[in-house]
């Protein structure tokens, strides 16, 4: 006969195996239910890219199409809005890509105006050689903490001489350049004008500002904008839609109308009615009223 031991130790066997068997099972019809739930997503995931690849292709499609007629319409649109006018570009924020640029001196032209372009500086080099050359063109003595601002107010004195307005830094009546050629060749602006040819007067200007980097525009835009509201220039303070850093709230504090796209043609043209009388906040971003100006 078999001993008691013996029995229990058969016992304890065969429910062991009851539970190696019922472990097994499971883990097998689990790995099945895994594997069905795996191939199901994996499908749905397959599909909701397809979809995605679609809409996008679609997408692309219709910008394609809307830049197309943006490009044949705005000759349209802008037709002798600025006949007659003569436009500075200033260009104060460091932007890693300002390739806009040729459309916007482009559609200024075609919209009547004569243009230039001015890039001011990220830095100035304020030393002893700076202050005595640019001195006798300033009222106010230069020392290094007011020569940023002073500097770019003549600047603009310069730019707008023939305004009938007072300027708050210099006393000049017309403008023979003298003083933007002293700022090329400090290396504190770039600029296309020709220094050989009479200087003209501008009556309208578009600040591009924005940043990509950490400049404040209240050190080189606002002492800008604030000179040339004093000379009656009518100006539009814009930027790229895609710079890091927006001067948007700033430039509508100075009380100018904005553009916060220039880099799409959709923005010059608002660029253009806002320099041509339409007043607003134009764009894409929080800041902006509207996309763009009623077109008359």
């Amino acid at each position: 006969m078999f001993d008691m031991r013996y029995h229990i130790a058969s016992l304890i066997a065969v429910f062991l195996a009851l539970a190696i068997g019922i472990l097994l099972g499971t883990v097998i019809v689990n790995k099945g239910i895994l594997a069905d739930q795996q191939t199901s997503l994996v499908k749905r995931i397959e599909s909701n890219f397809n979809a995605l690849r679609n809409e996008n292709s679609t997408l692309q499609n219709e910008l394609y199409e809307t830049r197309e007629f943006e490009s044949k319409a705005a000759p349209f649109i802008i037709k002798d809005k600025l006949s007659g006018a003569n436009v500075a570009i200033i260009i104060t924020g460091s932007l890693t890509d300002s390739s806009f640029l040729t459309n916007l001196t482009d559609d200024l032209k075609r919209a009547g105006a004569a243009v230039n372009s001015i890039t001011v500086a990220k830095e100035f080099n304020i030393g002893n050689q700076a202050i005595t050359v640019l001195q006798p063109y300033i009222q106010t003595p230069l020392n290094k903490d007011n020569a940023r601002e002073l500097i770019l107010r003549r600047m603009v004195d310069d730019l707008g001489a023939s305004n009938s307005n007072a300027t708050t830094t210099a006393s000049t009546t017309e403008s023979n350049n003298a003083y933007l050629l002293q700022l090329k060749n400090l290396g504190f602006i770039k600029t296309d004008i020709n220094f050989n040819a009479p200087g003209k007067t501008i009556d309208k200007a578009v600040i591009i500002g924005g940043s990509d980097a950490g400049e404040e525009p209240k050190l080189t835009d606002l002492p800008i904008i604030l000179e040339l509201k004093n000379l009656n220039i009518r100006t539009v303070g814009t930027e790229p839609s895609t710079c890091k850093k927006s001067y948007m709230r700033s430039y509508q504090a100075a009380g100018i109308p904005t553009v916060d796209n220039i880099d799409q043609r959709i923005g010059i043209i608002s660029a253009i009615y806002a320099l041509a009388g339409t007043n607003g906040n134009f764009g894409m971003k929080r800041t902006a009223g509207q996309l763009m100006p009623a077109l008359q």
